[in-house]
């Protein structure tokens, strides 16, 4: 019995772990693609500024946009990459949970949890890998494409809908208090 509880918990506590990762990584990706947004309109922004006949300070500008778009846009791409490995980690702990013999309260809430929310954090990886590819192909002189993207990134509150539909912070608490307990 000690044994089995033990497993529970480490099994409770990586869940914390990797909950709390998953919306670290999601509040870091908002980061990237708000700055990627705000970086591709700088850019048109930026295209009238003249200081001479050379046009120093607009190649200037340009480089140093294209420079911040191309450090942005990797950040995005590594960051999504630990989203899908965290993703997978749900994914197992799930498994774990669902083949684990006595479940506590702990346990079904969790198992609960993940049962319900694991079809939107999918949704939400998946938005985002496909704003970042397309991001990338934005014709910035274009304010009609730039437009549609920011509208489909405004329009998907997925992790919102989790956090008021599961009570994930109410989970998190509970778990937190078993691993105190035992």
């Amino acid at each position: 019995m000690n044994k089995v509880k033990k497993n529970e918990k480490v099994i409770v506590k990586e869940s914390i772990i990797y909950i709390k990762k998953y919306f670290a990584l999601h509040d870091k990706t908002a980061i990237s693609i708000n700055e990627l947004m705000s970086i591709i309109l700088n850019k048109n922004f930026n295209q009238n500024i003249r200081i001479n006949e050379k046009g120093t300070l607009d190649n200037i500008l340009k480089k140093e946009l294209k420079y911040e778009f191309i450090k942005v846009y990797e950040i995005l791409k590594t960051t999504l990459g630990e989203m899908k490995e965290c993703i997978k980690k749900i994914k197992k702990l799930r498994k774990v949970i669902n083949e684990f013999k006595i479940k506590s309260i702990t346990l079904y809430s969790l198992h609960t949890f993940f049962n319900s929310t694991l079809i939107y954090f999918n949704q939400d990886y998946k938005l985002k890998e496909k704003l970042h590819e397309s991001i990338i192909h934005i014709d910035e002189t274009c304010e009609n494409e730039i437009n549609r993207i920011q509208v489909i990134w405004k329009e998907t509150p997925f992790l919102f809908l989790i956090l008021q539909k599961f009570n994930t912070n109410k989970l998190i608490k509970e778990c937190e208090f078993f691993l105190n307990k035992a």
